[in-house]
């Protein structure tokens, strides 16, 4: 499958994949980190049963604050 991420494209051998699997498979292991996909911001409790098929595209972004 292929997805982009990011305007990054990936290639994975699965056909689809969970948010959470997305996330680990990309390394972002930021504490809170947003999902958009279709225009729909994904909620945090979706990562396990919100899947991505082939050539979908998402953005994520990881939020941090400092000062």
């Amino acid at each position: 499958m292929r997805i982009k991420v990011n305007d990054v494209n990936h290639e994975f051998k699965e056909k689809s994949l969970s948010i959470r699997q997305i996330l680990e498979k990309l390394n972002f292991t930021f504490p809170i980190i947003i999902v958009k996909h279709k225009e729909t911001i994904v909620k945090e409790s979706e990562f396990e049963s919100y899947f991505i098929e082939d050539n979908d595209e998402i953005t994520i972004t990881h939020i941090f604050a400092g000062g």
